[in-house]
């Protein structure tokens, strides 16, 4: 859900569809650190972000990768635990990484909880990323 509700927000700020973000240097990516390889996202997570306006029908979960972590500017992390295995596994990296909300807490997964559950985790990630939107903006597009 984090990278399209991302995708949505961050094209709107700029003024450009969701396809046009890259050409306008800036690149979003979800993935995880238990992550299976192309499962489907949840029909819970695909109704949350559908009630937005925002197709997450096609998506595909993937793990996080070296690479991944190498070419990414900000490495934004759901919850103290998943920060701390990026940090454990790339050190190095550690100052591109911090936790999505901004007061240190987690934002935790829902899955195996009804809708309800989906859309308070959509309206969290939401606020949260409304919050580092323009910095992420500003620093992508100079």
């Amino acid at each position: 859900m984090a990278e399209a509700l991302f995708r949505r927000l961050a094209s709107e700020r700029i003024g450009c569809t969701a396809d046009k973000l890259l050409s306008n240097n800036l690149d979003v990516l979800s993935a995880g650190v238990a992550a299976a390889d192309s499962s489907p996202a949840s029909l819970e997570s695909i109704q949350a972000l559908k009630e937005r306006g925002i197709n997450l029908a096609e998506h595909l979960s993937q793990r996080v990768t070296d690479e991944m972590l190498v070419k990414s500017d900000l490495i934004l992390a759901m919850t103290p635990t998943h920060l701390g295995i990026l940090q454990n596994a790339r050190p190095d990296l550690a100052s591109r990484m911090r936790l999505l909300r901004p007061d240190g807490g987690g934002i935790s997964d829902p899955i195996g909880c009804g809708i309800e559950e989906y859309r308070r985790c959509a309206d969290e990630i939401t606020g949260c990323l409304k919050l580092i939107l323009d910095d992420c903006i500003q620093k992508d597009t100079e």
